[in-house]
């Protein structure tokens, strides 16, 4: 069956489900208990999964969540499409030896509340095709750090529930959250083996059949995405509403207006900053639900490595030197965000307090930049080094009210020690989707990474994960940073079941990236979300997982 067919069967289905509903005439009241509208200033890049890279498309896939864990909003990781988690106590976890190396074996038995929207069960299967996808050089695949420690993944019993997992070696992260997602065999199989090349392209990517709570309907480019229930969904993920809709609203203050005027219901984390929240509450306080959710957020810049001017350290560090962080973060947050001196929050294991840090010190960054050449002529000049000029540009994601004011306090401060920024944003599919996946960023790129509450961040820093065209675009280095003793240690801890001594680990890691400093901290991030009163269940994460995790629970009263 080709998938043009099948998803015309799905929707057969999803229109035959709530057809009663339409034919009688629902009042605009019965409509709203059974629907939940959420503003968003971001669409997603992709609603393929091993493709996606966006928060945003994270958001929206979640509400059909079919990983076999997921994240409760207190971060404690729990059994979701699989029944257990396997562990040595309940002998689910095997290590083993084989060839005189250490091997890793996890099986997992798949719940039989999990459907694709055309009846057919998730299975074993249609994790073992994803697998497949996500090793294949020719897909641009952002992430695979788990894929290449697997050395095999299988579909066992009579009824295709059993996973197996055998890994090439021990794997601390082996039950996180993402690290075995599904995609409908039935239907994905047949389109992979006619066109592998044009896979991600294919039109699964903006109306994919999800196995959870909910599907994706509709997805109007630029203007709404729908979900709504699936059919076959039964058991504890069996949904209260019909349907989820998302609208596009670049612009923050519009998403406000919409929401005050009842357009939307909620404004996902993926909508406004915490300044424009604050400032909102003071003015409608006691009509909405506010959440402020610590978490994960690490909002940075990246500094491209391959830049001449930035392959410098000194200059890197001159730049951190000559930002005014944290009177950044007092001015605009008013002290409910904390300024980042590393690349994790002191909530995470892998904080360390230690490492070295850059206080505002405008004296320091004009030595550095003398040290480094970047000589002024003038007092209050721009600095030039063989004539020319020390001059950068600075992108962030267009529309984005808070980094667009972080942006120009920093082009304030950086002229005072003579650097000369420009700034230069763009549309966040663009920044997201082509500027950072490809590193066409020329000198610095603002933006922020979700970070896991129990791995390090292989993908971000190892030197095999730095994208390029060669390696099809593959990894989220996008500084291009590589350095062998950060390489041997991210390897080590991702070995390493112990999790204290992988805490030691993540810490002498933040040690090597505060002085190496590919990319300068700027603040944590405060989750924040907005919603009606009346929604129940809306659980913020402050973590990778988006609020969307437990979206069958939601509920009007």
């Amino acid at each position: 069956m080709t998938y043009r067919f099948a998803i015309m069967a799905i929707l057969l289905a999803l229109s035959s489900s709530t057809c009663k509903k339409n034919s009688n005439s629902a009042s605009t009241k019965e409509h709203h208990k059974n629907t939940v509208t959420i503003g968003v200033s971001q669409e997603p890049d992709s609603l393929f999964m091993p493709f996606k890279e966006m928060m945003v498309s994270e958001e929206v896939a979640r509400v059909g969540t079919y990983t076999l864990t997921v994240f409760d909003e207190h971060w404690k990781l729990i059994p979701w499409a699989a029944k257990e988690i396997p562990t040595l106590a309940n002998g689910k976890l095997e290590l083993f030896q084989e060839g005189g190396k250490t091997k890793m074996r996890t099986t997992w038995e798949i719940r039989d509340e999990f459907f694709w929207p055309d009846g057919k069960p998730l299975i074993a299967d249609d994790f073992v095709i994803t697998h497949e996808i996500s090793k294949d050089p020719l897909q641009e695949i952002p992430d695979r750090t788990v894929t290449e420690k697997i050395e095999k993944m299988e579909s066992r019993g009579a009824n295709h529930k059993t996973l197996v997992v055998t890994w090439r070696e021990p794997f601390a992260y082996y039950h996180n959250y993402r690290q075995h997602e599904a995609l409908p065999r039935h239907i994905i199989e047949p389109i992979y083996r006619a066109a592998p090349d044009k896979l991600k392209k294919n039109e699964f990517g903006q109306r994919p059949a999800l196995a959870g709570a909910f599907t994706i309907k509709e997805w109007v480019p630029g203007s709404y995405i729908v979900a709504v229930k699936n059919p076959y969904a039964r058991g504890f993920i069996k949904p209260h509403l019909d349907e989820i809709i998302w609208k596009i609203i670049p612009q923050t203050n519009t998403l406000e207006s919409n929401l005050v005027s009842g357009t939307i219901d909620a404004i996902s984390p993926v909508g406004l900053d915490l300044d424009q929240a604050m400032q909102f509450e003071k003015r409608h306080g006691k009509d909405f639900n506010f959440f402020y959710v610590p978490g994960l957020v690490w909002e940075h810049i990246d500094f491209n490595l391959d830049n001449e001017i930035l392959r410098d350290k000194k200059v890197r560090q001159a730049l951190a030197y000559g930002a005014n962080r944290d009177g950044i973060v007092k001015l605009l947050f008013e002290g409910r965000q904390k300024m980042a001196n590393g690349t994790e929050p002191e909530q995470s294991p892998f904080y360390n307090p230690d490492i070295k840090k850059y206080p505002f010190d405008q004296a320091r960054a004009n030595a550095l930049l003398d040290e480094a050449g970047w000589k002024r002529k003038e007092t209050g000049g721009i600095r030039q080094k063989n004539g020319k000029p020390l001059q950068l540009v600075l992108m962030t994601t267009a529309g984005t009210k808070t980094r667009e004011r972080v942006e120009q306090l920093l082009q304030s401060q950086w002229r005072e020690i003579g650097a000369d920024i420009e700034i230069k944003n763009q549309p966040a599919k663009v920044f997201f989707g082509d500027t950072l996946r490809k590193r066409k960023f020329t000198h610095m790129a603002l933006y922020s990474w979700v970070k896991d509450p129990v791995a390090l961040s292989d993908t971000l820093w190892r030197c095999d994960y730095i994208p390029r065209k060669e390696n099809n675009f593959l990894g989220q280095n996008m500084p291009g940073f590589c350095s062998p003793r950060a390489d041997a240690i991210l390897k080590s801890a991702s070995l390493e079941l112990d999790e204290k001594k992988r805490a030691k680990m993540g810490q002498e890691i933040e040690s090597i990236l505060a002085e190496e400093l590919p990319a300068l901290p700027l603040f944590f991030r405060l989750e924040v979300s907005v919603t009606k009163k009346g929604l129940q269940n809306w659980k913020p994460t402050g973590i990778l997982q988006p609020e969307t995790w437990n979206a069958h629970t939601w509920r009007w009263f």
